[in-house]
């Protein structure tokens, strides 16, 4: 029984740690890409110009 809860409870850590992706705001230009905000900066969630989507 011990043994179960502490896989279960290491088995919700991993999933809420793993899934805690840090999103930033802002639209996507035509080349699919676009300028971090002074905020997303600040955080330090992104830098400069950066892309999301492949070039075509």
């Amino acid at each position: 029984m011990k043994k179960g809860v502490i896989m279960m409870l290491s088995l919700i850590l991993l999933v809420g740690v793993s899934s805690s992706a840090y999103a930033h705001p802002g639209r996507l230009d035509k080349k699919g890409g676009h300028n971090c905000s002074a905020k997303s900066i600040k955080k330090g969630l992104c830098t400069g110009y950066h892309y999301h989507k492949k070039k075509k």
